[in-house]
């Protein structure tokens, strides 16, 4: 299904019946990555897995501005509002943890609560890391930037079955896009003085050995975010989700049924 917002053509998967239970990809991926969630997570909610623009099979609008997380906040609210959704657990992992927190912050009424994961409340990819990854954006083959980011984004000794699936997730991608939404989105998201505000219910989920989003950003949104519950993964990188699915479940499921 795809859903015109302004701007953009939003690509979404549904499956189940229930609650609403929003799925928000980070970079560089799409909804496909919840592979090992939604046949789950249906079960008991309406799991809508949601591609941002730019991704997946979502529309890639060119224009400057196209790409701040307010923006993509933006498309999550005209879906919902276009499938006239209750209030919503919204999950989002990653730069899809920042949609979330933007979100919740400009449309609580779309927000029953918030599942926060290798996230934190600023754009905190260390420089080096980042000034790595816009370089071999813009001078390397998508398989060779892909190699970089397994290597920033998994844990060591990750199987190569799941190396292989983030590569072609990877390859997948526009570069012109991507680049875009790196340099364009990311830098300048920054809403440490303002999650304090969020009132939905929240879980903050880290991951032991991310080497992308260190943990204690996730830890200060747990401190900052009133309410907030604080769940970490031993052994996994910055894709908890892929790398040890059933704790991230358990996790998610735990929380969500506590409500």
């Amino acid at each position: 299904m795809k859903i015109e917002t302004s701007g953009a053509e939003i690509h979404l998967r549904e499956q189940g019946e229930g609650d609403p239970l929003v799925l928000i990809h980070g970079l560089g991926m799409s909804g496909a990555l919840w592979r090992n969630q939604v046949d789950l997570f249906s079960e008991n909610f309406r799991t809508i897995a949601v591609d941002l623009r730019g991704f997946g099979e979502s529309s890639r609008p060119a224009e400057t501005g196209s790409y701040a997380i307010d923006r993509l906040a933006e498309d999550i609210a005209d879906v919902a509002r276009a499938l006239e959704l209750p209030p919503c657990h919204v999950l989002g992992t990653s730069m899809g943890g920042f949609v979330a927190q933007a979100l919740a912050l400009a449309h609580p009424e779309v927000c029953r609560s918030l599942l926060l994961c290798h996230t934190g409340p600023r754009m905190s990819i260390p420089p080096d890391v980042l000034a790595a990854r816009i370089d071999a954006l813009r001078t390397k083959p998508l398989e060779e930037y892909a190699e970089l980011v397994i290597g920033q984004a998994l844990a060591p000794g990750a199987s190569p079955e799941l190396v292989a699936w983030v590569r072609d997730m990877i390859v997948r991608n526009d570069k012109r896009a991507y680049t875009q939404v790196l340099t364009e989105g990311l830098s300048a998201f920054d809403l440490s003085h303002r999650v304090a505000e969020i009132s939905a219910p929240t879980l903050v989920v880290i991951g032991e050995l991310d080497g992308v989003i260190p943990p204690e950003e996730g830890r200060e949104l747990a401190r900052e975010i009133p309410g907030a519950i604080l769940v970490e993964i031993a052994g996994v990188g910055h894709l908890g989700y892929a790398e040890k699915p059933a704790a991230f479940n358990e996790a998610i499921l735990r929380f969500l049924r506590s409500l």
